[in-house]
């Protein structure tokens, strides 16, 4: 059955790939529920996981909003803060002069352009596997994602932030030539990664995620690595050293998205942080106070070997 699932799998990703669609959360969700069904676990994958993607569509639906707000924008603010951290270097341009090459497809942008659609493809293989294997802890890793998303959506609403792109498209990072010293890299790349596959302009995003709002100014914190850090502490919790290769993940996307120019080194330490504190919170959050966790749940982990961590 385990077989039959995994080989299932992927053959809903080799087709997802072939026909143009993208790999948004509401997909996955689908392809998941499917997974339950073929395990036995149909009805309470619905009553486990509704909630959950339901309270992850409305954080998209949300954060669009945090820069209708009305607040000062900080643009500059990141870019000194990074300036700082490296002795006046911006990491952006000291990768893109490093590792961009002079002409061709740049491979480096194709893999972090990949790694950065898979924004929400760990979070929820991690919710899948810990709801297959470790149901007690999945539970709880349902509660701190939504605490660091509701954590993050707050913090663009008070403190919107800007992006080194965004910077770039605004004149605020021009060299002596009066060009911009990095080039937002993820746009025609993935123009790139869509014609090599064929896509032709039919890639189609999913009407829930795909008409999700954007948010242009929601730089601090990277959630982009917030999420995958947050997937390597309770993978780590739930199954010892495995989990590390989460956190090689999270390396790689913390990266990915400095050098595509969509996040500062800055913000990628506060997602790690964000991180952190809400798997803190849940983790060791007194029993009485473990509404998110049905009885039957609380009472297996109590009996269960794993042990917080951190």
């Amino acid at each position: 059955m385990v077989g039959g699932v995994l080989a299932y799998a992927a053959l809903v990703v080799v087709l997802m790939v072939v026909t143009g669609v993208a790999i948004t959360p509401d997909v996955m969700a689908v392809g998941f529920g499917l997974a339950a069904i073929l395990l036995g676990r149909g009805r309470l994958f619905l009553r486990d996981w509704l909630p959950f993607l339901v309270l992850l569509l409305a954080y998209e639906l949300m954060r669009g909003m945090a820069d209708d707000a009305g607040l000062p924008l900080h643009a500059e603010d990141l870019a000194t803060a990074d300036r700082l951290l490296f002795g006046g270097a911006l990491p952006p341009q000291v990768l893109q002069d490093a590792l961009r090459p002079v002409s061709g497809l740049d491979g480096i942008a194709i893999l972090a352009t990949v790694v950065y659609m898979l924004h929400f493809a760990l979070p929820l293989a991690t919710g899948f596997v810990l709801w297959v294997a470790r149901r007690p802890q999945y539970y709880d890793f349902v509660a701190a994602l939504i605490l660091l998303s509701m954590a993050g959506f707050i913090t663009y609403l008070l403190l919107p932030a800007a992006p080194p792109w965004y910077l770039a498209y605004h004149g605020m990072l021009n060299g002596p030539d009066g060009q911009p010293v990095i080039e937002y890299l993820k746009p025609a790349t993935f123009e790139s990664i869509a014609e090599f596959l064929g896509f032709d302009g039919r890639y189609a995003y999913s009407m829930a995620f795909g008409a999700a709002n954007p948010n242009a100014v929601a730089a601090f914190p990277s959630l982009h690595v917030a999420y995958p850090f947050l997937s390597f502490l309770v993978l780590r919790r739930a199954f010892g050293a495995v989990g590390w290769l989460a956190l090689g993940y999270t390396a790689l996307v913390a990266f990915s998205v400095v050098y595509t120019g969509d996040h500062w080194v800055i913000d990628t330490i506060a997602g790690v942080a964000y991180a952190y504190v809400a798997y803190y919170a849940v983790v060791h959050a007194p029993a009485r106070l473990r509404a998110w966790r049905p009885a039957a749940a609380l009472s297996r982990s109590r009996s269960s070997s794993a042990s917080p961590s951190g």
